[in-house]
């Protein structure tokens, strides 16, 4: 018998869903109430009780932690790309239309041409 902390798995989760056995009784109609598994099957009710009393699970948040895990390494790699990346001013621009060295007054008599084409 497990103690503490259940170890979550994807795998189990799926084939419980997916399983032929639960595909017949579904559709067959065959399952019992809520709180009759000591009737149908006692071994089973008897050792799931002791399961769910002795040990905890994660539930959905073991899936809310895998996905801000996610956002969080996303959110680094992007940081870093963004602090590694070379700067428009230093390098200037692809079409070369002005870069570090050109004087302030050329940017700046350049910035009135662009826009709505007045």
């Amino acid at each position: 018998m497990k103690f503490g902390i259940r170890t979550p798995s994807l795998r189990k989760r799926i084939a419980a869903r997916t399983s032929w056995k639960r595909y017949v009784r579904h559709s067959l109609g065959l399952k019992a109430p809520r709180g009759w598994g000591w009737l149908t099957n006692p071994r089973r009710a008897a050792y799931n009780r002791v399961y769910n009393r002795t040990t905890v699970g994660l539930g959905r948040g073991c899936l809310v932690l895998l996905i801000l895990w996610g956002t969080v390494i996303g959110a680094v790699s992007i940081g870093l790309a963004l602090a590694i990346r070379p700067r428009r001013a230093e390098l200037g621009t692809a079409s070369g239309r002005w870069t570090a060295s050109t004087p302030a007054t050329a940017v700046a008599s350049d910035r009135g041409t662009r826009g709505s084409g007045r």
